[in-house]
């Protein structure tokens, strides 16, 4: 995480120009300024607590990215575009499109979580929630109501973070717990928040067809010794994950990741009956399926196979 604070405009400006876009600070009433922003990057999604201690005016370049911003304390008055001016407080959140400058007032005592997000991050977790590419383009509204059931949960986020950035902790820290969190954030925007789209991704999953369950075999027999996971197959079969699960138990019989199991279980088996010991170790067939856990392979090849795969290796074929 990155702490920066400024007492000048041009410092201030510079400071919000490295982390988020160009902009231009004009102070709306006389006083020192001591803006302050703590800034961390989840995945590819700027996540920073931003205040001035001063009434100011931002006003930002053409944004290349999607921005939302949720007071913390105070009230904002922005604008983007041509739009009417959007006052947000903490029942309120303002998200600001692509390809539009904005212009920002904040109250002498303001804080806002300030999020940025490529459209192409939120464009992809909107894919991941309907199962398929979307048909309509993502364009969410500029004001963003946090009374709603759904709103509320992006308030519990904003202060989740909001926290997080206050007093820094391993969640923030941790990559992995930090890609998670992004997939959250992301999430509970896009079910929190109205656009075109969100009554599709109110209907629930139905399984996948014979055609996508298919086509996630063949990939599987393709390439079984890839680091496949239920999320990663569903992208190559252009499905959800759920919607695949539910396919594979409809017309395999059993969830995916056990069909892989077992798919390179058979595939060592062979491998094994057919290998010279002197040649080749049960370590080396093993790992060329895709098996890293060496003891949970030998138990779950024990229990397909009713033996070690070191006494199939040594059983020399009739």
């Amino acid at each position: 995480m990155e702490v920066v604070t400024a007492t000048t405009g041009d410092e201030a400006e510079a400071a919000v120009a490295d982390v988020y876009l160009p902009n231009r600070l004009e102070p709306l009433e006389p006083g020192a300024l001591a803006m302050r922003l703590a800034a961390v990057r989840l995945g590819t999604t700027t996540v920073g607590q931003l205040g001035y201690g001063r009434r100011m005016r931002l006003v930002t370049e053409e944004a290349s990215h999607i921005h939302v911003n949720t007071p913390v304390l105070g009230t904002v008055v922005s604008r983007v575009g041509r739009s009417e001016p959007l006052i947000t407080a903490s029942r309120q959140a303002a998200v600001f499109p692509v390809g539009e400058p904005a212009h920002i007032e904040w109250s002498h005592d303001a804080v806002q979580l300030c999020i940025m997000i490529p459209s192409s991050t939120l464009e992809s977790e909107l894919e991941e929630l309907l199962g398929h590419t979307a048909k309509r383009p993502l364009d969410l509204p500029f004001h963003m109501s946090l009374t709603t059931p759904e709103g509320r949960v992006w308030r519990s986020m904003v202060n989740l973070l909001a926290g997080e950035l206050a007093s820094p902790g391993r969640l923030l820290s941790h990559p992995a717990a930090g890609r998670q969190l992004e997939r959250t954030l992301l999430d509970a925007l896009l079910l929190g928040h109205a656009h075109h789209n969100l009554e599709r991704l109110d209907r629930p999953d139905v399984p996948a067809a014979p055609l996508a369950v298919a086509r996630a075999i063949d990939v599987l027999h393709e390439r079984p010794a890839e680091a496949w996971s239920s999320t990663v197959l569903a992208r190559a079969a252009h499905v959800s994950v759920r919607s695949l699960q539910d396919g594979f138990l409809k017309h395999v019989g059993k969830p995916p990741m056990t069909y892989l199991r077992d798919l390179r279980l058979a595939g060592i088996h062979e491998e094994l009956t057919r290998a010279t010991p002197g040649t080749t170790t049960v370590e080396t067939v093993a790992y060329s399926w895709g098996m890293v856990h060496l003891g949970r392979f030998a138990a779950a090849y024990r229990q397909a196979f009713g033996e070690l795969p070191s006494h199939t290796l040594r059983r020399q074929p009739t």
